[in-house]
């Protein structure tokens, strides 16, 4: 894929808007305690992200196969279920680089898209 001058309609806007919540979850959990489920969510958060990253080129998807193995390191830490690696290390990828989708927990709250009092 490679990187372009200028990414395509939003791509940049929603980058933003990830680091932003990023650093808005980084302030919150810094004065309380975490949930198996954030744990989780989080972890799927950054295998996503480091999924889309690697689409950039070879040597970036190599790079960031080290986040993947650490994600499964943490999910294995803490017994959440760790997704089978698609591809031996060497190999390249050939399927959808996207880790698989699993089942979430059901969970109760102001419902996806909230977007908070502004």
């Amino acid at each position: 894929m490679g990187l372009v001058d200028r990414a395509g309609p939003g791509i940049e806007e929603q980058a933003d808007q990830v680091a932003e919540a990023a650093c808005e979850l980084a302030d919150a959990a810094a004065g309380s305690g975490w949930s198996m489920v954030a744990v989780d969510d989080a972890l799927v958060a950054i295998d996503t992200l480091a999924a889309a990253l690697a689409q950039v080129d070879q040597e970036v998807a190599e790079v960031l196969a080290a986040v993947t193995a650490a994600t499964a390191t943490v999910r294995r830490r803490f017994g959440l279920p760790v997704e089978p690696d698609p591809a031996p290390a060497g190999t390249e990828r050939v399927s959808d680089p996207r880790p698989a989708r699993r089942p979430r927990p059901r969970r109760r709250g102001l419902g996806p898209g909230f977007q908070g009092i502004r």
